[in-house]
């Protein structure tokens, strides 16, 4: 009796034994311990004298005891949605894609670059088999390639080498499935043979990788198998990567030049060849388009963009490039200004409550009333009564308490009638309309300190190479008093004057102090320094500078506007 329960017990034993499998996964490394997309692995069983060879996206093989090996995912099991590596990889802007599918109906493609960006997509009708897609990009680095199909999705990475003149994808047609299948597997397809397997088999794992467009081959792991297994399969070459770029902020934005740059925070283990930025009017430039070469290696650098169309809005990526390709930093975008004495792009005039119209310039980044502001209401329709040299509501008055002069040099505001019910204001913009038009606004004092840094900035607005000494720049070329003496004083030559198209008229101003027209040119601000006085801009006959001054709010002072 114990004899034969001891039989019965190796029997089932033996049973147990024999339907065990062992489940082979591969992954891999460079020498950098950076993941590495494994081409295919080679298992060879030493002991038994068998080879076996399995195919990316395949990595898992299972291996039954005592009898074949079988590839979870074979050549030959079609019931999955299943693209093969493309042919030639890497490719030089064309290569060939294979598809199996398993189920009639639409099949969704699309390609991806490293940013997650989808560079070009197509939905397919197909019926059951093997498939072919030709694939064309522009633009050399590294893609992924995802089917879809009922909840099933099969992806490949691409490596281009170089581009060409768009992105495109094409069916090719139906493929044989000989066709289909990887060389090797052709004669010796998986899931086909029964290569003999005992646990104790002496094993040797192989597996082959595109590393920086060459196959390279890992180190060989030899070992005997007796239990399921995860390996990581070493290379000893370092895997290139695309470079890290971000792009600067955009500055010194002129009529025709802007200053960009950007860093380059990582080589991608392979040394950065050039790097600058790359600008054109359509989004997502590339260096196919203008662009700039500004030097190599890792670290900050900076970018001249030259060439550009005066009022014309650009967008701007950094670039690096390494072995591995061309990657791009974030995209900023700006307009160049338009030419000093030109009309705003868009807002050429205005007209306020009264029906009266302006003409506008831009002048940097701003876009200013060309003219003093003639209004008795404001934008809602709200009137604003005429004053006197005492009020301290609101209220307008006569240039030189003379009507005729309107037309010409617009009314004089005390600092309530500006503002109307809004507070003073510091920022940039401004945010307070008060009196101006809907769309406008009453510039801050800090909107005039950047008109006066601008125009102080550009050479050809200084007079005698002095960046303080831009009056003659934004003053009008007539109405003021004559003075022969202070070479950059505006009274000097007003011909010469106004090469901003700003336009600064001599209003003169309303309060205790009465200037006549013809001496000074008096802006209000928005910014209250404190108690009554506020911030205000003057421009006089025998001065060269913008002044910066403060006075109560009861004055009357000219306005001008900004756009919003």
């Amino acid at each position: 009796m114990k004899k034969l329960l001891l039989f019965w017990v190796i029997v089932l034993m033996s049973i147990t034994a024999f339907a065990q499998s062992v489940t082979l996964t591969f992954t891999a490394k460079d020498a950098a311990n950076q993941h590495v997309q494994l081409n295919r692995v080679s298992i060879t069983n030493l002991t038994k004298g068998w080879q076996e060879t399995i195919y990316w996206p395949d990595t898992t093989l299972t291996m039954q005891n005592g009898t074949g090996i079988s590839d979870i995912v074979g050549a030959n099991n079609h019931s999955l949605l299943r693209l093969s590596q493309n042919n030639p990889n890497p490719f030089t802007g064309t290569t060939e894609v294979n598809l199996m599918v398993a189920t009639e109906g639409t099949v969704a493609l699309d390609i991806a670059d490293i940013n997650g960006r989808i560079v070009v997509a197509n939905d397919y009708t197909l019926q059951p088999g093997p498939h072919q897609f030709r694939i064309t990009l522009a633009t050399s680095g590294t893609y992924v390639m995802t089917a879809r199909q009922s909840g099933q999705t099969s992806s490949i990475k691409m490596v281009c080498n170089g581009g060409t003149d768009a992105n495109k994808m094409e069916y090719t047609g139906v493929v044989m499935l000989n066709d289909y299948l990887p060389k090797s597997a052709k004669s010796n397809p998986r899931g086909a043979t029964n290569n003999p397997f005992t646990f104790g088999d002496q094993m040797e794992y192989v597996g082959y990788a595109t590393i920086n467009c060459n196959e390279a081959e890992s180190q060989h792991i030899t070992q005997v198998q007796e239990t399921s297994q995860t390996f990581t399969l070493q290379f000893s070459e370092t895997q290139h990567q695309l470079p890290i770029v971000t792009t600067n902020t955009i500055t010194s934005i002129t009529t025709n030049s802007a200053t960009c740059g950007g860093d380059v925070t990582s080589n991608g283990a392979s040394s950065v060849t050039a790097r600058g930025v790359c600008w054109s009017t359509s989004q997502n430039p590339t260096v196919s388009e203008s662009y700039t070469t500004d030097g190599s290696g890792t670290g900050s650098f900076t970018s001249n963009i030259t060439g550009l169309t005066t009022g014309t809005t650009y967008y701007v990526r950094a670039y690096a490039t390494n072995s591995a390709g061309t990657s791009y930093g974030e995209q900023r975008s700006f307009t160049a200004v338009v030419d000093a004495g030109y009309s705003c792009p868009g807002a050429a005039t205005v007209t306020d409550y009264d029906n009266n119209t302006y003409n506008t310039v831009q002048i940097g980044n701003q876009c200013w009333m060309k003219e003093n502001l003639r209004t008795t209401h404001y934008s809602d329709g709200t009137s604003i009564p005429m004053g006197n040299s005492t009020s301290n509501t609101t209220a307008y008055y006569y240039v030189d308490n003379n009507i005729s002069n309107v037309s010409t040099h617009g009314y004089l505001y005390n600092w309530p009638a500006v503002m109307g019910n809004s507070s003073s204001s510091s920022a940039n913009p401004s945010g307070v309309q008060g009196i101006c038009p809907t769309g406008w606004h009453v510039p801050s004092d800090a909107e005039w300190i950047q008109l006066s840094d601008y125009v102080g900035s550009q050479t050809q607005y200084q007079c005698s190479a002095n960046s303080a000494y831009i009056a003659k720049a934004l003053a009008s070329t007539s109405g003021w008093a004559i003075i022969m003496s202070n070479l950059c004083a505006v009274g000097l030559e007003p011909s010469s004057n106004n090469s901003t198209g700003f336009s600064a008229l001599p209003a003169g101003c309303y309060g205790s102090n009465l200037s006549s027209v013809g001496s000074d040119a008096d802006f209000w601000s928005a910014t209250q320094i404190y108690g009554n006085f506020v911030y205000y801009r003057q421009i006089t006959y025998s001065g060269a500078y913008l002044y910066r001054n403060g006075n109560d709010k009861s004055y009357g002072y000219s306005v001008r506007c900004l756009r919003d």
